[in-house]
């Protein structure tokens, strides 16, 4: 069941034993106004990525090296489904049969094969929407349409008793090396990513309104490490696309998300975070975060569950347009506008960072009193919204219409929001915020000239780096 209080409708509340790690970050949240994370020598920002001599002409290619949406990789039969396939002779390898589905990373996150343990570790994951959950203070109301649009047809597909993880209802979109999220400090290179549509097994060629993202850590010890990840990354740019090309990018894959990928983490399981962004379920939009967590319960058998925690970066909503918001932006002025803050559990003695994100379309972060009057400085508060859940999907802070990958039918490429992409001739899109300052965006554009900067730099200057401080 999931760590977390909840209340079944129309009953008394309960409360389900929480993890005591969970439990302890919740009893012991921050008072206080949040810090800078880390001070040095050299910082960077969300707009510009890194500020250490920025090597802007490379040989990166983005579509194959950071953000990959190609046809010939998320419909490569061998990797992406579980049927047979027209293999050609000989086969590069590595080429594992399903190596990139939803439900191969679901056995990397349990640390299992076991079909009776990985039914049990899916169902109580997608149990977090079937009650009202009760996380850091924020009422998480229950969505049990997703007994209606995922577990029924998967049950269904199945054809038995247990989900079968083959049949899994979720089309891969991308794939992404988030090399920019490095913190060398911390043991890490980044990210790698993987970005998975639902479907509906009786009609595959419906997109359905919800997406996943599987985050993984890039562990890193040292820097020969982070600059081996990114050299690995790199050479994906010398391949075609084609055999050849997704052989070397399951080799690299295969280092974060197979069972076992992290020995010392919960499960073996390399995984940061599971996120989803949907509104197939209920309105409004919703966004909401997982990780693995202890169970609670000295001995309990099998890995670790998957339990809603808070969103990263992002304030409960009740707190919208209210004064505390804009203390929290005012008092925290340095460090927000260095990138370098995050929104903690509890502020001012009050639950503050959110349980789930709900949003619309038009949803920009501010204090009271209309467009940034009670805020200090407007740059303060656009990087706030931005970096929140609700903020970066929506269209006042970065003209987001909910998604920044698209699901995708079969046969067509996932789109990417402008906000990735920048303007469809080239260079940034321009987007006037809520408080009429004007922000360009073209973050794929910011990730090329990061991993330029990255596999230029020397172990020296790198040690000094100031971590990125964004989720997104």
């Amino acid at each position: 069941m999931p760590s977390v209080s909840a209340a079944g409708p129309g009953h008394p509340r309960d409360t389900v034993l929480l993890a005591p790690l969970l439990l302890l970050a919740l009893l012991v949240a921050p008072l206080a106004s949040a810090q800078v994370l880390r001070s040095g020598a050299v910082e960077r920002s969300g707009d510009t990525g890194s500020l250490l001599p920025m090597t802007t002409s490379c040989s990166i290619v983005p579509e194959k090296e950071l953000f990959i949406v190609d046809l010939s990789v998320v419909e490569d039969c061998l990797r992406t489904t579980w049927g047979s396939c027209p293999t050609p002779v000989p086969l590069p390898l590595p080429a594992t049969q399903g190596a990139w589905t939803f439900g191969r990373l679901m056995q990397g996150l349990a640390g299992t094969a076991d079909p009776v343990v990985l039914d049990r570790f899916v169902r109580d994951w997608l149990a977090h929407w079937q009650q009202n959950l009760l996380i850091n203070g924020d009422s998480v109301p229950a969505r049990p349409a997703i007994k209606t649009h995922v577990i029924d047809p998967w049950q269904l597909a199945s054809g038995g008793t247990l989900l079968d993880m083959k049949k899994a209802p979720f089309r891969l979109l991308s794939i992404v090396a988030r090399l920019d999220l490095r913190d060398l400090a911390a043991g890490s290179a980044g990210e790698g990513r993987f970005i998975f549509g639902l479907t509906d097994p009786q009609n595959p060629q419906q997109a359905k309104e919800m997406t996943v993202i599987f985050e993984y850590q890039l562990d890193a010890r040292d820097c020969g490490a982070l600059q081996n990840w990114a050299a690995s990354w790199h050479a994906l740019g010398s391949h075609p696309f084609g055999p050849q090309y997704n052989a070397a990018l399951q080799a690299v894959t295969d280092r974060f998300t197979r069972i076992g990928a992290s020995s010392r983490r919960l499960n073996g399981s390399a995984i940061s975070q599971v996120r989803t962004n949907e509104i197939l379920l209920a309105a409004p939009w919703e966004l909401r975060e997982f990780r693995l967590t202890p169970s609670g319960v000295i001995g309990s058998p099998g890995p670790a569950p998957l339990t809603e925690v808070t969103v990263a970066r992002t304030p409960n909503t009740v707190h919208d347009k209210q004064q505390i918001l804009a203390d929290f932006i005012n008092g925290n002025q340095a460090a927000i506008l260095a990138n370098q803050h995050d929104v903690p559990l509890s502020f001012q003695w009050q639950s503050f960072r959110a349980g789930h994100s709900p949003h619309n379309l038009q949803f920009g972060w501010d204090g009271p009193g209309g467009p940034c009057a009670s805020i200090v400085d407007p740059e303060a508060r656009h990087i706030l919204s931005r970096e929140t859940c609700s903020g970066c999907h929506g269209t006042p802070e970065t003209n987001t219409r909910f998604y920044q990958v698209l699901p995708r039918a079969p046969g067509q490429v996932a789109q990417l929001a402008g906000f990735l992409t920048g303007a469809p001739g080239g260079g940034p899109i321009w987007v006037t915020d809520p408080c009429g300052r004007t922000h360009p965006f073209d973050d794929i554009e910011r990730r090329r000239q990061d991993l330029c900067t990255l596999l230029g730099s020397s172990c020296a200057t790198l040690s000094e780096e100031v971590p990125l401080q964004i989720v997104h």
